[in-house]
């Protein structure tokens, strides 16, 4: 693999949009090693093996995914962080408890941005729970609700997955 650039990057137009409209959820695929159960080129996914996703909805406006980009001069690595926010409205006992099951799990995630991409999230080592609350409110139009993040550490930036990838993967 080369490390010299081949290409820049142009402005582009102005027809983005931010925010995530549903995330697709599974555990990370049993008796695969990482790279064996999907296919990636140049950062794309064409193919996955293994996954079941279950659709989790967020409130609108709500939640969100950053990729903070790792580095160590010194050691000469560098690494990706992702972080997966999610909010979802009225504390229940079906919420509570597949909240237990995502913080007892190692996951595979996918997420619809508002621009209809997907990003596989967690591809090499999978994400966890790590974090989140479960709020009554205070005031009527508070949170009555969760708000949860997961987190992965990974080799590589989250990869993009095609529309009809995900859809062969989804059970509800």
């Amino acid at each position: 693999m080369s490390c010299n650039l081949t290409s820049g990057i142009s402005k582009g137009c102005r027809d983005n949009a931010g925010g995530i409209v549903e995330v697709y959820i599974g555990n990370y695929p049993s008796g695969y090693t990482a790279q064996e159960w999907y296919t990636e080129t140049e950062g794309n996914v064409s193919s996955i093996t293994g996954l079941t996703v279950f659709t989790f909805v967020p409130n609108k406006n709500s939640s969100n995914w950053v990729e903070n980009i790792q580095s160590s001069v010194e050691n000469g690595t560098i690494g990706y962080e992702q972080v997966l926010t999610l909010v979802f409205s009225k504390n229940e006992a079906t919420k509570r408890n597949q909240i237990k099951l995502l913080g007892q799990a190692n996951l595979s995630v996918i997420i619809r941005d508002r621009n209809s991409k997907y990003w596989l999230l967690g591809a090499q080592e999978g994400m966890e729970l790590n974090g989140g609350t479960s709020s009554s409110g205070t005031v009527l139009n508070d949170l009555n609700g969760w708000s949860i993040t997961l987190q992965a550490k990974e080799p590589y930036p989250a990869y993009e997955i095609t529309a009809a990838v995900v859809s062969g993967l989804i059970t509800d």
